[in-house]
């Protein structure tokens, strides 16, 4: 027996496998390169979305994470991509669960695209904030008639959650709609909104409130300063009643 495996030939082809895999890889790794060259700004859009959704929800369990476009944002001068936040807490849970939930079955992807511009929570609540260019006319505070629909729908929303809300106005720079400041101009905005949703769902005075911060917390800049005009819905939590 010891005769015959000395006898035996060495292989010395078998390097000619391993060859055969690595570049059985390359190829797989250039052709992934190639399909990722490609680019296609829908699904680049739907993937930032997608991605955007699943960190609010990763990192509202209580668990330290981060998330997008996160409440303790709106007082710094530059958008941050990504910012850690505080735990939410489990009754903030449940109201994003809501909101989010509500929203996806309310309104098409369209209507989400156009006048959500994000849903977050942070300390005081469940923050929607929505972009005043697609709810108001150019320079007034009243509501342009086909967003007239959607404010109708999201109005529902607020009696399910049993909350109170406070309702920011907000401003670009130097923007007052021809009344004496951001100030005034930001809250004539918030104040025609929280009378529309009050008579429409018909909601105690005392459940509500309105807030002006004129143009002194902007979150964008450069060409998407125009953004910074906008308004914010607050689902209050129970310790930050009115």
């Amino acid at each position: 027996m010891r005769r015959r495996e000395e006898d035996q030939e060495v292989n010395h082809e078998r390097w000619l496998v391993s060859y055969a895999d690595f570049i059985t890889l390359m190829f797989a790794f250039f052709v992934v390169l190639y399909a990722t060259s490609e680019k296609d700004l829908a699904k680049a859009q739907e993937f930032q979305d997608s991605m955007k959704r699943f960190l609010v929800k990763a990192g509202a369990f209580g668990e330290t994470g981060q998330q997008v476009n996160q409440g303790e944002k709106h007082s710094q001068l530059i958008e941050s991509p990504i910012e850690t936040f505080k735990p939410a807490k489990p009754e903030t849970v449940e109201t994003l669960d809501k909101t989010e939930e509500f929203v996806e079955m309310a309104f098409t992807p369209e209507e989400r695209k156009k006048y959500i511009a994000d849903i977050s929570a942070d300390e005081w609540g469940v923050r929607i904030s929505l972009p005043a260019s697609a709810l108001y006319a150019g320079g007034s505070e009243k509501f342009k008639p086909e967003a007239v629909k959607f404010l109708g729908k999201l109005s529902e929303l607020i009696p399910q959650t049993k909350r109170h809300i406070l309702i920011e106005g907000h401003a670009s720079a130097g923007e007052n709609g021809g009344l004496a400041s951001p100030w005034d101009f930001a809250s004539a905005r918030a104040v025609n909104f929280l009378r529309f949703v009050q008579k429409r769902q018909g909601l105690k005075p005392n459940t509500m409130a309105a807030a002006s911060f004129g143009d002194s917390r902007p979150v964008f800049q450069g060409d998407r300063a125009w953004m910074n005009s906008r308004i914010e819905i607050i689902l209050l939590n129970q310790d930050m009643e009115l």
